[in-house]
């Protein structure tokens, strides 16, 4: 796994995908942050809050080359041919995809600073907050390599990441439209953007903590049940 991680993160950092991502995300969340320092909100609870629906567009980005460039330029043979675990394949590239977004967050910890410097922060608040969206983008990532799986085309992976990241966070607005309880709590559990709030109160939620990791877990099973069965027909 780790050679895979190395391999995986030096390609970000090669291409300018990697750039892009970081770039983008801080271009983005600095004008929040600067439309909240000037409201004079010490907090980053609504710099993340605008920056949920950037994810959208960010993470299918970041994902849709992990496997579906593999498939396209035939070298995922070579990996499924390779004495290397599929579990191995599948998280380092997962985990290389989560260091680029880690090292992103890491880099706005000096809003935190600015704050500290003019004014008292909530550190409860902020805290759960970067731990909420590295949960947050850690399940989003999961979901994008497991697309990623499914095709050798980058555009068709992005956008079916994209509208499947959608159709997770607008479950949120149309669930006052179902009065049926059983359709609501299912929708509800779905609905993934729901799950963060509570950190960006301050609050640890155990029950939020387990649902992401849940998501992270099943989607990565099933990238590796895909791969498998990918290496029993080579």
């Amino acid at each position: 796994m780790k050679a895979v991680f190395k391999r995986e993160f030096w390609a970000y950092l090669n291409a300018p995908i990697g750039y892009i991502y970081i770039g983008v995300f801080l271009a983005l969340s600095g004008y929040f942050y600067a439309l909240n320092i000037l409201s004079g909100i010490p907090s980053l609870e609504y710099v993340f809050a605008n920056c949920v629906i950037l994810f959208l567009f960010l993470i299918p980005v970041l994902t849709m080359k992990i496997l579906a460039e593999e498939k396209n330029q035939k070298t995922d043979q070579l990996l499924l041919t390779a004495p290397v675990k599929t579990q191995d394949i599948v998280l380092g590239k997962f985990f290389a995809a989560l260091a680029i977004h880690t090292v992103t967050l890491a880099i706005t910890f000096l809003y935190v600073i600015v704050i500290e410097i003019h004014g008292k922060p909530y550190y409860s608040e902020i805290f759960g907050t970067y731990f909420g969206f590295f949960l947050l983008g850690a399940a989003f990532i999961s979901i994008g390599e497991y697309i990623s799986s499914l095709t050798e085309n980058q555009v068709i992976s992005a956008v079916s990441t994209f509208g499947i990241l959608f159709l997770l966070y607008v479950i949120d607005w149309i669930l006052p439209l179902f009065s049926n309880q059983f359709i609501a709590a299912i929708l509800k559990y779905a609905a993934i953007t729901i799950w963060y709030e509570d950190f960006t109160n301050g609050i640890l939620s155990l029950s939020s903590v387990v649902y992401y990791l849940s998501v992270i877990f099943v989607f990565l099973y099933l990238t590796m049940y895909q791969l498998d069965r990918r290496r029993w027909k080579s």
